[in-house]
């Protein structure tokens, strides 16, 4: 098979134009620039195949703007830890075999099926005829299959027999069987009446086998041809039945525990299926644990095991541990000890995997690992599940470089990809060690008013970025999560005393809104060009007003869970401008959150709405929605009498009135009105 031939040399010299088309290459245009950065046309193909979200025909302007915003806060992040920053390189060097290791996965053998670009680009157009009708113009748009189309092509005779195999799998039925066979008849009848009892456990019946047996099999107990005939036979024996087979010389007690039907494949559209199948096996046998086997053979990997001095070492030092038993007799538990430990202590260069009898993964390589992963995982990963997880990366880098990825654009691009998420997080970081911009003198002023009584203990210096956020969080966001707790809450009008009461609970909405206000300001700093017209018109991210008409289209066309975030995202971006729109989008928040089913969320946000905006020309319906969840919803029987009779107090004059009284009574009378009306309704239907 072609595709396996290409695995069995990748470590043979492969030339980057043979892997990924160096000649009659087109030029790579500019699309689109933020600030000082260039996007190129490559930049938006690269994150269509890395990225899922973007990977549909028709995404090609979304992976633009994700691209822009990227590039600008990787420019920011530049300036605040700087345009080289030494953790962020040392990073990057750390990582070379795991990103080696995606680039292989995901793109050579995910994503191509071990070809190369160039062998895929020739083939597409070869044959451009054949895709067609998938609207697909370039390769980007259709790279996987264009792949498919060529591995199904190479390995035609292997799929053939696969075929084959597949078809005559669906005559094949399977039976897990629990049967004594023997020449013992006092046996085989003992073990009849303890399988017919049901009382006795399976594996105290003496002589019992279980076995998963085949419809075509004809070893073993299926010899005996009475057994095949009562077990896949027209009359075949259920699941749970019971039966004694006598023979000339031996004796055989059965009892069937499971049945597993054939996997009968559809007719319509079964070659598809099978290919599609095909096709997968390939996949997962170069990606998972097979591909890792074949990857073990061709570089002659070995898993080393724990030698003396070691084993010598831990001996002497837990002696008590083995009664005084001689090192020889307890040599392979403490291998296993050693191998299964975390943090059993070895020599930093001890070598624990080789290829080709050369040092591969060292004692150094896992310790590295135990100290990256999070303090909860780490008894998860004694030392051999480390050795071999290390092993897979860099057998995989190694079969990477081989191919010549590591030499590629595109190699390039994901380091890139990586480099700017390393950057983002290491502004973030940034950010809250200088209080989000905040000056210093605001950030002591902050800090001294009101620290103490958020974060006792603490100094300025350790909370600085949620000083930070704290300062620029404006007053209405503040009231808006008290009012949403206020039945949890101490009652209080003061503004100081809620601002304690609420931080701790909000920071990180309150940081999440300062990051929204922030990338809008951002945005006006660093001028967007896009000089490819495919990608116009752009939409305003930040324009509340498109936010708004993008919102209400998601709600006509029921995307309510894209409605509902969209608002959200104004609610963030309005906080600090006009307090009709803030109004607004909290009120629409609690709409969708009842269309949703969240009753307890739209019941808190109507509750801030109506303490917040309590003369808004919304408030009448707002209260009354209110109210009719607290008793519908939610069960409040005793708030939402509350609520229902201030409403009838302030609107005596709603064309709600009425079912407000209803619901009133309905209360007072333990639900028995309701109870009439259901009754009615059930009797007319």
């Amino acid at each position: 098979m072609k595709t396996f031939r290409i695995l069995a040399s990748v470590g043979s010299a492969l030339s980057l134009c043979a892997l990924f088309g160096c000649q009659s290459k087109p030029a790579d245009k500019i699309v689109a620039q933020v600030g000082a950065e260039k996007i190129y046309q490559s930049d938006v193909d690269f994150l269509k195949r890395a990225s899922r979200s973007f990977a549909e025909p028709g995404q090609e302007k979304a992976a633009l703007e994700n691209i822009i915003e990227a590039r600008m806060i990787y420019q920011e992040a530049k300036k605040l830890v700087g345009e080289e920053n030494p953790n962020i390189q040392q990073t990057m060097v750390n990582l070379q075999d795991r990103f080696l290791m995606r680039a292989f996965d995901e793109f050579y053998v995910s994503q191509n099926l071990c070809h190369t670009d160039a062998a895929l680009q020739e083939y597409f157009d070869k044959n451009k005829a054949l895709f067609a009708k998938d609207s697909c113009n370039r390769l980007s748009d259709c790279r996987e299959n264009v792949a498919k189309q060529l591995y199904l092509k190479e390995n035609s005779g292997t799929l053939q027999g696969y075929t084959k195999r597949l078809l005559d799998a669906q005559t094949i039925s399977k039976v897990e069987l629990a049967y004594v066979v023997s020449a013992d008849t006092a046996l085989v009848n003992k073990a009849f009446a303890d399988l017919d009892s049901r009382k006795v456990p399976l594996a105290d019946i003496q002589g019992l086998k279980q076995e998963t047996l085949l419809s075509n099999s004809r070893e073993g107990v299926m010899a005996v041809d009475s057994v095949r005939e009562i077990l896949f036979g027209k009359d075949s024996l259920a699941v749970g039945e019971v039966r004694l087979i006598q023979g000339p010389s031996t004796s055989v007690a059965l009892k069937v525990l499971l049945r597993r039907a054939p996997d009968v494949l559809p007719e319509e559209g079964r070659d598809s299926v099978i290919a599609e199948r095909f096709v997968m096996e390939f996949k997962n046998l170069m990606a998972g644990h097979s591909g890792d086997s074949l990857l073990q053979a061709r570089y002659k990997y070995r898993l080393e095991p724990i030698r003396y001095p070691e084993v010598q070492k831990y001996y002497d030092a837990h002696a008590a541990e083995f009664n005084g038993a001689p090192l020889d007799s307890v040599t392979l538990e403490i291998e296993s000890k050693i191998s299964g430990g975390k943090d059993l202590p070895l020599d930093s260069n001890y070598v624990l995997a080789t290829i080709d009898g050369k040092p591969f993964v060292t004692e150094k390589d896992v310790r590295g690992l135990y100290l990256e992963l999070p303090e909860r995982l780490r008894p998860q990963y004694p030392r051999r599940r480390r050795v071999q997880m290390i092993s897979t990366w860099k057998l995989k880098a190694l079969a990477a470089r081989d191919a010549g990825l590591d030499k590629t654009d595109l190699f390039n691009k994901l380091q890139l990809m990586a480099k700017m998420s390393f950057y983002r997080k290491a502004f973030s970081d940034s950010l809250a060690k200088n209080g989000f911009f905040t000056p210093e003198d605001s950030l002591k002023t902050v800090f001294a008013k009101y620290g103490a009584a958020i974060f006792p203990n603490a100094t300025l210096e350790q909370v600085s970025g949620d000083m930070g956020v704290f300062a620029q969080t404006p007053d209405k966001a503040f009231l808006y999560e008290y009012y949403r707790e206020q039945d949890k809450l101490p009652k209080t009008e003061n503004l100081d005393s809620i601002k304690v009461l609420v931080y701790k609970g909000a920071a990180a909405g309150f940081a999440r809104s300062w990051f929204e206000r922030f990338r809008r300001e951002a945005f006006k700093k660093y001028p967007v060009s896009v000089i490819d017209k495919f990608y116009l018109p752009r939409e305003d991210l930040f324009s509340t007003e498109d936010l708004q008409a993008r919102a209400d289209s998601m709600y006509a066309n029921r995307n309510l869970s894209g409605a509902w975030l969209t608002w959200e995202r104004i609610k963030d971006l309005s906080v600090d401008e006009e307090d009709s729109l803030y109004a607004r989008s909290i009120l629409e928040l609690a709409k969708l959150d009842a269309e949703r089913g969240k009753f307890a969320e739209s019941e808190k946000e109507y509750a801030a709405f109506l303490a917040m905006w309590p003369e808004s020309p919304f408030a009448e319906k707002a209260m009354f929605a209110r109210g009719f969840q607290l008793r519908e919803n939610l069960k409040k029987d005793t708030a939402a009498l509350a609520v229902l009779t201030q409403f009838m107090e302030k609107y005596p004059k709603s064309d709600l009135r009425e079912s407000v009284e209803w619901l009133i009574k309905d209360i007072q009378s333990g639900g028995k009105l309701s109870e009439e009306l259901n009754r009615k309704i059930s009797e007319q239907e």
